[in-house]
């Protein structure tokens, strides 16, 4: 069902999770149990009203079912881990191609889909720091993509990186 207002900052990690169901199932589960624990957060902080309340049970009902869906593949440690790496490996794929010069919206949307799933990882404790910086990075990078896209101008190109320094100029800006 549609998000309400309330809990629309979950809305994002079900998006991912409803996307993810088919291609890997483990990581949209924890996109849905981050979304599902995040509305508990909310729920408790008062800012819910009982008309949430179905919708957060709806949510524990899934959550329930795709456990037992998944049963014996899941494994709190190694979970962990592969969804870290699942949100790497987008980030990395919008990465390359953004500094390939193709900073498309297709782009902003896997940058999108990288920090929603680099975010679910904070269900398995503390963020290393370098994973928050991507999720930041991300997040931002996003952002610029889509509006240059919105108000019709090149994106700006992504800021270098320490170990892009060095040899050769970079290329310059397409058109």
């Amino acid at each position: 069902g549609a998000c309400r207002q309330a809990l629309k900052p979950i809305k994002k990690y079900l998006d991912r999770a409803n996307e993810l169901k088919a291609k890997d199932p483990i990581v949209a589960y924890y996109c849905r149990l981050f979304a599902l624990q995040e509305a508990l957060a909310l729920r408790s902080a008062g800012k819910t009203t009982s008309a949430d309340m179905g919708f957060i049970m709806g949510l524990m009902d899934e959550a329930e079912a795709e456990k037992k869906t998944l049963g014996a593949q899941l494994d709190d440690s190694s979970d962990a881990m592969h969804v870290e790496n699942f949100g790497q490996e987008l980030f990395q794929k919008a990465d390359d191609q953004d500094r390939a010069g193709q900073s498309t919206l297709q782009v902003a949307k896997v940058y999108n889909a990288a920090y929603v799933v680099m975010e679910t990882c904070k269900q398995f404790g503390e963020l290393p720091s370098d994973l928050a910086e991507k999720i930041k990075y991300a997040k931002a990078r996003a952002v610029e993509i889509g509006l240059a896209i919105k108000q019709n101008r090149p994106p700006a190109p992504p800021p270098r990186t320490e170990d892009e320094g060095g040899g050769g100029g970079g290329g310059g800006g397409g058109g």
